[in-house]
């Protein structure tokens, strides 16, 4: 056990590595309204399901999109963090990651039912030479369901179940091959409409912007933080809030939760009734004010659907 004095001179550190007070001064020099707005987007993005699933059954049969979901929504939090105390390269190699997450856990969520494998012509077209010939995520797992039939309606009953199925796949680098990339993904998605109503090219509109969150990842010198302070004419080795660079996190931030809440919303629609459709017409003008414009397009979509007077 560390002892008193120990302890309290660590903790003291870490709090200040935290660099915290820069979380002040960001609220205070930033657009206070795109930081709330994109701040609340997170929040709208995790309470959606909770107040929308009413039923065990419906949750397990979500289940493996609703697994990714809480992931989304710590590493969302995370990343506006890091944006507001300074490190803002940090901030958007998570940010990205949280859009990762959204298009992965849609993916795998499709996956596993057998609607969307059937209209899988993308992903078809993918995979990787195993032996004498090409194997795509469709063959594993048709071979898998060929093995053991009823695991087909299992992975209706539980959608989850498809990360056993997957698993060999990330322990050895010839299978992990078969697991898609994040483009013929994104364009996948599109195909099964998971990005409606985003009409802009949606395979496009994402992936593009995926990629531009991706030079944080991969460092571009320019989004390393000193590259960032070199061109805000900033001290270069000291942690500093930029507000031109908070702004436009705020805008990319607010930007990754408008496309996440479109995509759990086309995610749980066929399991939706009239007590939870008639929530999401409640909660319509909050989306609306904090200008989630696709989510608030796709809500109008549902409760019109179908005559639905709502």
């Amino acid at each position: 056990m560390v002892n008193d004095d120990e302890f309290r001179v660590t903790f003291s550190h870490c709090l200040e590595e935290l660099d915290i007070p820069n979380i002040a001064v960001s609220l205070q020099r930033c657009d206070f309204e795109k930081i709330r707005k994109a701040h609340d987007s997170i929040h709208e993005f995790i309470l959606i399901p909770k107040s929308l699933i009413t039923f065990d059954k419906d949750f397990q049969a979500k289940s493996a999109f609703l697994i990714y979901h809480s992931e989304i929504f710590d590493q969302a939090h995370r990343s506006l963090l890091e944006a507001l105390t300074g490190y803002y390269n940090a901030a958007y190699t998570l940010l990205r990651n949280t859009l990762e997450l959204i298009l992965k856990g849609a993916f795998w969520e499709c996956m596993a039912h057998k609607k969307y494998r059937d209209r899988a012509e993308i992903i078809k077209k993918t995979g990787t030479k195993i032996g004498d010939s090409k194997k795509t995520i469709i063959d594993w797992l048709s071979d898998i369901i060929g093995q053991k039939p009823s695991i087909e309606e299992e992975l209706e009953k539980i959608s989850a179940g498809i990360y056993d199925k997957i698993s060999p796949l990330f322990e050895y680098e010839t299978l992990e091959k078969i697991v898609p990339k994040v483009k013929p993904i994104v364009k996948q998605l599109a195909n099964w409409k998971i990005f409606d109503p985003i009409q802009e090219s949606p395979e496009e509109y994402i992936y593009r912007f995926y990629r531009k969150l991706s030079a944080d990842v991969h460092v571009v010198p320019d989004k390393t933080n000193i590259g960032r302070r070199l061109l805000a004419d900033k001290e270069l080795f000291k942690t500093q809030v930029i507000p031109d660079e908070l702004n436009k996190y705020a805008e990319d931030l607010h930007r990754v939760m408008d496309i996440g809440i479109v995509v759990e919303l086309n995610i749980l629609e066929d399991v939706l009734n009239e007590k939870s459709k008639k929530w999401l017409s409640e909660r319509l003008i909050v989306i609306t004010k904090l200008g989630l414009n696709y989510a608030s397009t796709k809500i109008v979509e549902i409760i019109n659907a179908k005559g639905d007077n709502l």
